[in-house]
């Protein structure tokens, strides 16, 4: 037995420091964020850059495929280095880190390759077993080189983040784990690694029903009219919010609203019913710090899921976004009209963050839809949009969708007609037919109008009965049909005699019966409106 009148006693402040001195020393480990992990995937052809803590002053060095660089780390412990542009390789590396020339971290099972972020609402963020084809996609998804990186998709911060929340994490894609990813994602990566031959990765970081200004940094935000004036009144909101308890009241609505919902779901699982429908508007958990909804809160979703991502190297991102600056089926005609500029000034903020220039983005146009007011006009200015700014380009969806759900299922050709927008205008592949017919012009005279359109090298061909155009007769539109003459369409006027002051091709929000005008490459014509 130990004599413990020997022992020697110390005051208590040296187990303080002793703590103080322990913390010290977990702090000064070397740390990477979750996106630099195992079963990461590294862009090719681009310097890649790679940042973290150490002790401050510490020398931090990386070795990876062939290559040795270090950096010292500043006065705060953050450092970053970056190595030569990669090769593309299949082969699975080990990313190892140093601290002053001793073993510090390693990074296993290292693939490069093309490296593409998701980005949007909920339309991307739709998983692949809920999709038409998920019987025989899931399956077949034994995809090793197809990565996929997973992060909280709900999570928000008032302040940029350097890292995600705990939980996220890279995977190779299996038929176990491939059902729970993005639905667009899966499809355009998978024909993106068969076609190019080189891994893919994939950055999930859509979520459900956000805003433009979600995903737009605060100090970008004012740039927009529209979007200045919703984030002054978001914090005006969320300040009287605080002041009045407005959480308490909100959170016990929300617990009744819930026991009511869980008695429907109970009793309709009793008498062998479906589930209700879930309205959000009064399930949605409330938010201690705002009266809005998760989904409505701007800036907060860029923090969490997006700046921990800036500068990381990438080729890309693939944006599924606009249903709620809509308005679903009420309509917001002040969001709509400035969309395109939201979309402009968010991809100029991520290009700026990011320090990349030519980072490429790929938009989706809206599907049909039969609730979407106002889908025609949004439609317009993201194509508008997509067509301004460089290294960007956009996905016809016109003939995909569902009437009645703003979440369609059939995916499927939205990813491999981004895929091939990718691979002729990012990777330069002539072969592929990617470009939807797009209107070029109109000239009107009596009896019509003859519309010439941009098919980027392929025939015009319509398919079934001739539909979808209307012309503007006296100031009003009505239904004509349609003729291909000649690599051109001619809209005839029902008189056979009237002049035509407009024309337009699939205005309106559920147009996807009418869709009749396609390329010989299968990628149907952009809907359009034009007036004299």
């Amino acid at each position: 037995m130990r004599n413990k009148m020997n022992m020697t006693r110390f005051p208590k402040t040296f187990f303080a420091a002793l703590a103080a001195c322990a913390a010290c020393l977990l702090d000064a480990e070397v740390k990477m964020p979750s996106i630099f992990s195992d079963n990461m995937l590294v862009q090719r052809g681009k310097p890649a850059k790679f940042w973290g803590t150490a002790e401050p002053g510490a020398e931090v060095a990386i070795e990876f495929a062939g290559q040795k660089k270090s950096a010292k780390a500043g006065k705060d412990g953050s450092w970053k280095i970056t190595l030569s542009p990669l090769k593309a390789s299949s082969d699975p590396r080990e990313l190892k880190v140093y601290e002053n020339g001793e073993p510090a971290l390693a990074v296993k099972n290292v693939v490069v390759g093309e490296l593409w972020i998701l980005g949007g609402q909920s339309n991307m963020q739709w998983t692949l077993d809920k999709t038409d084809d998920a019987h025989v996609a899931i399956p077949r998804a034994n995809y090793p080189n197809l990565r996929y990186f997973r992060m909280n998709q709900g999570a928000m911060s008032k302040a940029p983040l350097g890292d995600f929340s705990p939980g996220a994490r890279w995977e190779e894609t299996v038929p176990e784990s491939a059902g729970s990813q993005s639905a667009v994602g899966f499809y355009f990566g998978e024909k993106l690694l068969k076609d190019l031959g080189v891994p893919v990765g994939l950055v999930q970081t859509a979520m459900g029903g956000t805003l433009m200004a979600g995903w737009t940094p605060e100090e970008y935000i004012s740039r927009v009219p529209y979007q200045k004036g919703y984030y002054e009144k978001y914090l005006k909101d969320s300040e009287a919010y605080v002041k009045a308890g407005g959480y308490k009241k909100k959170l016990e609505a929300y617990k009744k609203n819930l026991a009511e919902y869980e008695a429907e779901c109970k009793k309709a699982k009793e008498e062998g019913k479906p589930k209700p429908p879930i309205n959000w508007s009064k399930l949605s958990k409330p938010l201690e710090f705002t009266p809005y909804s998760n989904n409505m809160v701007p800036v907060q979703h860029w923090n969490a899921k997006a700046a921990p991502l800036a500068g990381l190297a990438a080729r890309g991102v693939v944006w599924y976004q606009g249903e709620q600056e809509s308005g679903y089926g009420s309509g917001n005609p002040a969001a709509v009209a400035e969309f395109g500029a939201m979309y402009e000034n968010m991809v100029a903020a991520w290009r700026e963050k990011w320090g990349d220039e030519k980072l490429w983005f790929l938009c989706v146009q809206l599907p049909s839809y039969g609730g979407g007011k106002l889908w025609a006009e949004l439609r317009a200015q993201q194509l508008a949009a997509a067509e301004k700014l460089k290294h960007s380009k956009i996905a016809n969806a016109i003939d995909l969708g569902d009437e009645k759900d703003v979440h369609p299922r059939d995916k499927t050709l939205v990813g491999e007609r981004l895929a091939k927008i990718a691979e002729r205008a990012v990777y330069g592949k002539k072969s592929v037919a990617a470009f939807a017919p797009k209107f070029a012009s109109a000239e009107f005279s009596g009896g019509g109008a003859l519309v010439k359109f941009n098919s980027f090298g392929r025939k015009l061909a319509g398919r079934g009965e001739p539909r979808g155009f209307e012309l503007k007769i006296g100031g009003k539109w009505v239904g004509a049909k349609p003729e291909i003459r000649r690599g051109a369409v001619f809209v005839a006027s029902p008189d056979g005699k009237s002049v035509p002051e407009g024309v337009r091709y699939l205005w309106k929000p559920w147009a996807k019966p009418d869709a009749w005008l396609y390329s010989t490459a299968d990628l149907p014509a952009f809907p359009f409106e034009f007036e004299k």
